[in-house]
C-alpha cells in the first residue's frame, strides 16, 4: 500500500494489512527497497517481513484473496515493479562465491569444498573460474548434483559461452560483460546478477533487467588492495539510490548480513567465511 504523509513504511504496512486483510501484524522487519521507473512515474517499493499476526486474513474490502505456493507466484499477473520482489522471496541474502577450481589439487577436493559450503547452510553459490579457466564438464555435473541434493541454487561466472552451456540457475556478469550487453542474457526463470562499483553501473544493470547486483568493495580486501573501499556510509548512500537489490561485497563476511540489511541492502556476498574449506 501507499505510505501516507507522516507515516513510516512500517506503519503504513501495519495499517494496510489491517485495512486490506483484517489482521493485526506483529513486528515487521525491513527486507529490501527497490526503485522502479514507469513511463509516468518513479516508485520505490519497500519489502518487509512479517513473522506473526493475529486474526484471520480475509478480503476486508471485498476483494478475493488466496494463498499461493512460492513457486507459483511468478505465473500470476502483477505490476512489473512487483516481479523483482517475487524472485527475491526465494533467496536469503547470502551469496557464496567459490575459489577458482584451479586452486585445488583435484576435482574431488573442489567438490568437497563446494559441499562444505552447502553443509554450512548457504543456498546460493557461484562457480567462479579463474580468468580464461575452462571447467571440466564432469566437474560441473558433480557441482550441479550436489547443489540439487541440498535444494540450493548455483550461478555460473566467467566466459559467457561456457556459462550458457551449464545447467546453472543463472549467470553472474562481470563489469566488462555488463558494459557489452544490450539485453538481459537469460529468461526470467533464471537469475542474472551483475558486479557493480558505482551508481552508473547499477543503472546499466537495471537496464538489462538484472535481478541483483553486488556492490564492491565495501571494505579493504587483500585481493584488490589498490581499490578504494566505499565504506559503509557511502555504501548506504548508493543503496538508497540503487534501482535494484544490492549485495554488499568486498571485505564483508556472513556476520555482516545484519548490518547490510539495516542499511537497506539485500545481503552479503563473498568467499571468506562462507564455508569453503
Amino acid at each position: 500500500g501507499k505510505i501516507e504523509p507522516g507515516e513510516t513504511a512500517a506503519e503504513a504496512l501495519v495499517r494496510e494489512l489491517r485495512e486490506e486483510l483484517g489482521i493485526e501484524s506483529g513486528p515487521v522487519r525491513p527486507l529490501v527497497a527497490v526503485r522502479h521507473e514507469y513511463p509516468e512515474e518513479v516508485v520505490r517499493l519497500r519489502l518487509h517481513e512479517v513473522h506473526s499476526f493475529s486474526g484471520s486474513p480475509h478480503g476486508a474490502e471485498g476483494q478475493d484473496i488466496r494463498w499461493v505456493a512460492m513457486e507459483r507466484l511468478a505465473a500470476l499477473d502483477m505490476p512489473p515493479a512487483d516481479r523483482p520482489m517475487i524472485r527475491l522471496l526465494e533467496l536469503d541474502g547470502y551469496y557464496a562465491i567459490s575459489p577458482s577450481p584451479a586452486e585445488f589439487d583435484s576435482a574431488d577436493r573442489f567438490v568437497d569444498a563446494w559441499r562444505a559450503c552447502l553443509e554450512a547452510g548457504f543456498r546460493l553459490l557461484r562457480l567462479q573460474p579463474g580468468k580464461g579457466e575452462h571447467v571440466d564438464a564432469a566437474l560441473v555435473r558433480r557441482i550441479d548434483e550436489s547443489t540439487r541434493e541440498f535444494g540450493a541454487r548455483w550461478i555460473g561466472a566467467g566466459d559467457l559461452q561456457q556459462c550458457f552451456g551449464w545447467p546453472s540457475d543463472g549467470i553472474h556478469l562481470d563489469t566488462r560483460q555488463l558494459m557489452t550487453l544490450d539485453r538481459r542474457p537469460l529468461p526470467d526463470d533464471k537469475l542474472v546478477i551483475a558486479s557493480c562499483h558505482d551508481l552508473e553501473e547499477m543503472l546499466i544493470a537495471d537496464s538489462l533487467d538484472a535481478d541483483l547486483v553486488t556492490l564492491a568493495p565495501v571494505q579493504h580486501t587483500h585481493n584488490h588492495s589498490d581499490a578504494q573501499p566505499l565504506g559503509w556510509d557511502d555504501f548506504e548512500r548508493l543503496v538508497r539510490r540503487a534501482p535494484l537489490p544490492v549485495l554488499a561485497q568486498g571485505g564483508v563476511r556472513p556476520g555482516d548480513w545484519p548490518r547490510a540489511r539495516a542499511l537497506g541492502a539485500f545481503g552479503v556476498a563473498g568467499v571468506d567465511g562462507f564455508g569453503w574449506r
